[in-house]
């Protein structure tokens, strides 16, 4: 490809000129730079690593024999070269111009110049933007008007201020999204129009739409300032100021779109009709759903004011019962009560199901803590166990992984488990009323327990787990979950000697017990990613835990009898309660991963990841269980070590056999940049940094204890690159990382580069499932 980058004029003609730069350049650091790129249309050929023009390449190693297979082939997956074109300058001028003007910037010079050299062309744009106008007063009612601001025919025009469109919209009046100070803005001013048009339709004004919202602006003498007026044209029909109510609800819950509209006797006549709670149901033969299912997802009723904002809201919720692939809400207009004070409404919902049962089989490739396997699942789902929604899930599988060893060669690790949960929409919580909490969040209970047997060459582990809790969105971008309660019955038998060679204390030992986990666990995830369009987003999940508390204050309570803890010793090293037996374990644990995502054009995104995770381990057990502890390195952490044999701290455990170092606190840093090259080929680049420290002074583990005066010293660091193939129904991963800074060496040599000569040997590889991050 070096040749390449040297013939990217191969197809540019004899008076032709290659794009290769556009640049903007403004005067005022308010304007958004990447907004104005927006509005040029004319863009060179993209760049990977911002010099790389690497399908333009691809483009250029066809011949000239346009219908030659490799030549077509090549031109299809390539890029074509972009021609500077004046007309297009031209035209990018004029969406300059008026997205300034939309800014409120209407004295704004633009100015471009074009540098020709070599067959190629470079653009630039120097905007010098001027002062912008600003809002001075924002009028809501005509009487609050200076004189002449309206002619008597634009009042005559406007509703009154005594109506009661006009009131709402004063009453409201703090939620304005233009408010005096701020630039002229028609953006705002057109969310301000939705914002109005909404906030009178939940009123009850179902004709009402924001056609009738106008915004009158006077800047004559005011120097750069603009005086506005919210304006509500007066309707031509009666019908536009009139509140409607609800007057039926009809649900049809077996809707076949092309019956209904090829009117299909046969269709119809297998429909019946069941009312319930003043509301009609049609189905097919039998009513598959339970009617209050549907009714406690509506945010209407008969009888209700007509309100835009319960709509949606119902449409989010009879969605978000999985139930059905279309759904939709339509009102008409009820004639008989046209010359009523109140119009009415009928509203019929139209419902078309899912199936209700379905049997996967999947053979799929596994990632677990950055090992690499294949793993068979069968899946059953019932979408409507017991005709309320509920939706049983039932799971079966078979994983081997290959596993890691530092001087023993790779070993495989065998898993077998299975999964039953239900999902329920309503809201079982006992001893408590939440009817308002569930009317707006819709929350979801689950209930799920599981069994998972794991065999590996240096332990094998049991668990089960059984767990009750809720999930519920509280907007558009913002979910919860809540795990009531968790319980988890782990245990570990046949170490081998090589792993307890490792485990030079009783502190450390306990974590490798047998154990029970009583764990409450709350979730938030704030998440603004849009599927249907890439583009910039925030990731967030916060996550904190509990255990063993509920469980010890019942045996203090109780007066529950203490078991002794001896070292190898013989000397006591401790007291707890148990649990059916098995000792139970007592810690706090929080969590943050917060992500960013950008989006530079269509081949070319930077991600940056930052995690923080804290456990303390007190009381019971006062030692995170090994599951429940941290770990570091591998294929989603910092990849240029084997995962779980990073740290903690500066502690150095070259000798294990099976890598399993584990700890109470993570820090952890990535950043990573992805290209995508041909076909589903992608390419990274990426940096990671972090560590992980224990937090109790009983870990004899040297240099791994957190201290602020020293843990920045103790921070890794690795670089890599890595290529995918994406086939959208999976993305395979190789990632080889390399260090840059090792804390398990001395503190002179800690920085690799320069302490030592490279080698293949220093690299490491990782082979994933998915995006690390």
């Amino acid at each position: 490809m070096g040749a390449v980058s040297c013939s990217t004029t191969k197809y540019v003609g004899d008076k032709e000129y290659l794009l290769s730069k556009v640049s903007v350049k403004v005067d005022d650091k308010n304007i958004s730079s990447s907004e104005l790129n927006q509005n040029i249309k004319q863009k060179p050929n993209i760049k990977i690593l911002g010099v790389w023009k690497f399908h333009l390449g691809l483009y250029n190693l066809s011949g000239k024999n346009k219908k030659k297979g490799i030549n077509k082939w090549l031109r299809r997956i390539g890029e074509e070269p972009v021609i500077y074109e004046d007309y297009q300058t031209q035209r990018a001028k004029v969406q300059l111009e008026i997205y300034l003007r939309k800014k409120g910037y209407y004295n704004a010079v633009i100015e471009d110049t074009v540098i020709f050299r070599r067959k190629k062309a470079k653009l630039k744009f120097n905007i010098i933007a001027g002062t912008p106008y600003k809002y001075r007063n924002v009028y809501d009612e005509e009487s609050d008007l200076p004189r002449n601001f309206l002619s008597p025919y634009q009042k005559s025009k406007e509703i009154s201020d005594t109506s009661l469109l006009r009131y709402y919209l004063v009453a409201d009046s703090v939620n304005r999204d233009i408010k005096p100070g701020q630039n002229v803005d028609s953006d705002n001013l057109g969310k301000e129009r939705d914002r109005i048009s909404k906030l009178i339709k939940n009123q009850g004004y179902y004709n009402f739409s924001k056609e009738y919202i106008h915004f009158m602006m006077d800047s004559m003498g005011k120097d750069h300032q603009m005086d506005v007026f919210v304006g509500i044209k007066k309707p031509q029909s009666l019908n536009v100021e009139r509140k409607y109510r609800i007057r039926s609800i009809v649900v049809n819950t077996d809707y076949n779109p092309k019956s209904e509209l090829m009117n299909d006797s046969s269709y119809i006549s297998k429909l019946d009709t069941l009312t319930y709670d003043n509301c009609q149901f049609i189905y097919n033969k039998k009513l598959n759903i339970k009617p209050d299912v549907i009714l406690n997802s509506l945010g209407f009723q008969p009888g209700s004011l007509y309100n835009l904002s319960n709509v949606e809201a119902s449409y989010t919720k009879l969605q978000a019962l999985s139930q059905y692939k279309f759904v939709n809400i339509r009102f008409e207009v009820d004639a008989e009560a046209e010359n009523q004070p109140e119009g009415s409404l009928n509203c019929i919902i139209q419902l078309t199901a899912h199936k209700k049962q379905a049997y996967t089989i999947e053979v799929e490739g596994t990632n677990t803590s950055g090992n690499i396997g294949f793993a068979g699942k069968l899946h059953y789902q019932h979408r409507n166990l017991l005709q309320g929604a509920e939706i049983l899930d039932i799971s079966l599988s078979n994983a081997t992984e290959t596993v890691k060893s530092s001087s023993k060669g790779n070993f495989f690790s065998r898993e077998y488990g299975g999964e039953v949960s239900l999902s329920t929409p309503k809201f079982m919580l006992p001893f408590f009323n939440a009817n308002r909490f569930k009317r707006k969040y819709n929350p979801k209970t689950r209930l799920s327990m599981a069994y998972d047997y794991q065999k590996r060459p240096d332990y094998t582990r049991t668990q089960a787990d059984i767990s009750f809790g809720y999930n519920w969105k509280s907007s558009r971008y913002l979910s919860h979950s809540l795990s009531l309660m968790e319980l988890s019955f782990v245990d570990v038998k046949n170490l081998s000697d090589d792993f307890l060679k490792n485990i030079n204390n009783l502190y450390i030992a306990n974590s490798f017990t047998e154990h029970v986990i009583s764990t409450t666990r709350y979730t938030l995830t704030y998440n603004n990613q849009n599927l249907n369009k890439p583009s910039n987003y925030n990731y967030l999940r916060l996550s904190f835990e509990t255990a063993g508390n509920a469980l010890k204050t019942v045996d203090q309570l109780m007066g529950s009898k203490k078991n002794e803890d001896y070292n190898d010793a013989g000397e006591l090293e401790g007291t707890y309660y148990d649990l059916l037996g098995i000792r139970y374990a007592q810690y706090v644990k929080m969590d943050v991963d917060y992500r960013y995502n950008w989006h530079l054009n269509k081949v070319n995104t930077i991600v940056g990841r930052l995690f923080l995770g804290l456990g303390y381990a007190y009381g019971n057990l006062e030692v995170l269980p090994f599951e429940k502890s941290y770990f570091s390195g591998g294929a989603n952490g910092i990849r240029a070590w084997q995962v779980r044999s990073l740290g903690p701290g500066s502690f150095s455990n070259d000798q294990a056999a099976y890598p399993n170092n584990t700890a109470d606190l993570k820090l952890e840093g990535n950043l990573e940049y992805r290209f995508k090259l041909i076909w589903a080929l992608e390419g990274a680049l990426f940096v990671d940094a972090g560590n992980i420290w224990a937090v109790s002074s009983k870990d004899g583990r040297a240099g791994a204890e957190f201290e602020m005066n020293r843990f920045y010293k103790e921070i890794a660091v690795g670089t890599g690159i890595g290529a995918r193939v994406d086939l959208n129904f999976i993305l395979f991963r190789l990632d080889l990382g390399l260090k840059l800074r090792d804390p398990s060496l001395p503190v002179d040599q800690r920085w690799i580069i320069g302490n030592r000569p490279f080698n293949f040997s220093q690299l490491t590889y990782n082979i994933g499932i998915g995006y690390p991050f």
